[in-house]
């Protein structure tokens, strides 16, 4: 220590005071830099982070609309299959409702045709009964 002492002897105790001020602002500024920088990587890595934090949300987004379109195209499928099942019932439906005044309109004409024809055997019946009458009477 003596020796740097004398090392600046020759220019007075001011140089020697400015030289120390000096070593310790060099010092004092180089851990202020490092800490500085240190801060700086932190801000930068927090940054990062919340850049990848808000693409994953972006991409959970978008694969959830992707999910709910997917859905919303079954369930507008389905819609359309139910529609077209409910148009062939209505269609099925009429059809056999048709069927059925068809029938109801030949089942009274059968009605009415065995009702002749059970007129006709009843007066068949009486004419053969009234010849039976008279060869028995005679």
């Amino acid at each position: 220590m003596t020796e740097v002492l004398e090392l600046f002897a020759p220019y007075g105790p001011g140089w020697l005071g400015g030289v120390l001020l000096a070593l310790i602002l060099f010092y004092f500024g180089r851990q202020f830099l490092e800490e500085f920088k240190k801060q700086n990587e932190r801000k930068a890595d927090l940054d990062v982070k919340r850049e990848e934090r808000k693409q994953a949300e972006v991409a959970e987004r978008a694969q959830r609309d992707r999910e709910r379109s997917q859905m919303e195209g079954r369930i507008a499928a389905q819609m359309e299959r139910s529609n077209s099942l409910m148009e062939a019932m209505k269609t099925l439906m009429e059809s056999v409702a048709t069927s059925n005044e068809v029938l109801h309109a030949d089942l009274a004409n059968s009605q009415a045709r065995s009702q002749g024809m059970a007129a006709k055997v009843d007066h068949i019946c009486d004419r053969v009964d009234l010849l039976y009458d008279k060869e028995a009477n005679n």
